[in-house]
């Protein structure tokens, strides 16, 4: 019985960081507020309060697209990229 407890902690604090790290901004702003009544203050909300993970445009795992490269240069010239296989 102890190992079944163990193991739903376990896997509601798991639930519990990856709605916090995925979920999108305005559903962890819903989950603060229904929990806090509607405060917005208190550990929860400083928990979930957060930037979302992957998808959000922050670039800081650096899986986003890079910039396109300009089609000319200063002078007018047409760039061509080249892929160096090495």
């Amino acid at each position: 019985m102890l190992q079944y407890l163990v193991v739903a902690v376990i896997v509601l604090l798991a639930a519990g960081y990856a709605a916090a790290k995925y979920l999108p901004k305005t559903w962890r702003r819903r989950v603060v507020y229904t929990f806090s009544d509607g405060s917005g203050k208190g550990l929860l909300a400083r928990w979930l309060d957060k930037e979302s993970g992957c998808g959000s445009g922050c670039d800081t795992c650096g899986s986003c697209a890079p910039a396109p490269m300009a089609q000319k240069d200063e002078k007018g010239r047409k760039v061509i990229q080249l892929h160096v296989k090495r």
